[in-house]
C-alpha cells in the first residue's frame, strides 16, 4: 500500500442530464490530471448527471449492466477517480451515490444517507436513502466517502472515523446563498465545518463542490483540501471552474494524531447509552 496520494479536486459544472457529455468531460479532466501527476481525482456530487434532475433520475441512472458502465470504470485506468452518479440499485431503487474507482474496477460505492427535502431541495421524492456509514481501504490509506448533506450530520463523520477513516473524500452540490463581498456566506459555512472536522478528528478532508446554474440553483463552489491539522492545503473560489492539488500522506496524519490523541480515547459506550435513553432503537 502506498503511504501517500497526489490528489486533484475538480470544481466544475456538469451538463444537466447528459451522462455521455459528462463522461467525455470527466475523461479529459482525468487525463489532464494524470499528466500533471495526480493519482486520485475527486469530482463533485452527481458529477456524471448534474443535480436538478427531478423526473430525469430514472433516465440517467446507471448500474453494472448499463451500456455506459464500462466507460465509467474506464475513467480509472491510469488514476483513481471518485465520481457522483444516480445508481440503480440491485433492489430497483434509485440512489444518490458516489463511487471510488480503481484500476478499471469499482472499489467502493457509497449511497447518500441523508437526503435533504426542505427549502429548495426535494431529494427524498426521487431517491432512496442509503443505510450504512462505511470506511474502506484505498491503495494509499483508509478513507470514507461523504456526500453533501452528510457533512452537516456529525454522526456520519464520527462513524466513518470510528471505522478507521483517516481521510474524508466529500462531494457536494452546495447552492450559493447569502451574498457577501466576493463570495457567498453559505460557502464559508461549508469550509468551516470541513476545517473543524479535519482538526477535531485529525483527518484529511477534501471537498469537491460544484459550480454553475441549473433550474433555480446557483452552485457556489468553494471547494478545498484541509490537512489533519485543520489548515487549508488548497482553496477554490466561488462560481468559477478550478482544480486544486495537494498530497495526502500518512506521516502528516500520524504526527497530527500524536499531537491530538483525544480521538483515540473515545468512549463509544457513553454515546450508545445516551442514544438508547433518547429513544433510539
Amino acid at each position: 500500500m502506498r503511504r501517500s496520494v497526489a490528489l486533484r479536486v475538480v470544481q466544475h459544472a456538469p451538463a444537466l442530464g447528459d451522462v455521455e457529455a459528462n463522461l467525455a468531460d470527466h475523461a479529459a479532466r482525468v487525463e489532464a490530471a494524470a499528466v500533471a501527476g495526480a493519482e486520485l481525482v475527486l469530482f463533485s456530487e452527481l458529477s456524471l448527471t448534474g443535480y436538478a434532475l427531478f423526473d430525469l433520475v430514472d433516465v440517467v441512472a446507471l448500474d453494472p449492466g448499463h451500456a455506459l458502465w464500462p466507460d465509467v470504470l474506464g475513467l480509472s485506468e491510469a488514476v483513481d477517480v471518485v465520481v457522483g452518479y444516480v445508481e440503480r440499485g440491485e433492489d430497483g431503487f434509485l440512489y444518490n451515490s458516489a463511487a471510488y474507482l480503481h484500476a478499471g474496477e469499482l472499489l467502493h460505492n457509497h449511497r447518500k444517507t441523508y437526503l435533504p427535502t426542505y427549502g429548495p431541495f426535494d431529494e427524498g421524492r426521487f431517491y432512496s436513502p442509503g443505510d450504512r456509514i462505511e470506511a474502506f481501504d484505498a491503495p494509499w490509506g483508509r478513507a470514507a466517502l461523504v456526500v453533501c448533506e452528510e457533512l452537516w450530520h456529525p454522526s456520519v463523520v464520527h462513524g466513518a472515523v470510528a471505522l478507521g477513516a483517516t481521510a474524508l473524500l466529500a462531494t457536494a452540490n452546495a447552492p450559493g446563498r447569502g451574498p457577501v463581498e466576493g463570495a457567498w456566506a453559505n460557502q464559508g459555512f461549508w469550509r468551516e465545518i470541513a476545517r473543524v472536522y479535519a482538526r477535531l478528528y485529525s483527518v484529511d478532508v477534501a471537498l469537491a463542490s460544484r459550480v454553475g446554474y441549473e433550474e433555480r440553483f446557483l452552485f457556489g463552489g468553494a471547494s478545498g483540501i484541509w490537512g489533519p491539522d485543520g489548515e487549508p492545503r488548497a482553496l477554490a473560489g466561488p462560481l468559477e471552474e478550478e482544480t486544486l492539488d495537494a498530497t495526502l500522506d500518512a506521516e502528516t496524519w500520524r504526527r497530527s494524531r500524536v499531537a491530538n490523541p483525544s480521538h483515540g480515547i473515545e468512549r463509544p459506550e457513553l454515546l450508545m447509552d445516551a442514544l438508547r435513553r433518547a429513544g433510539a432503537p
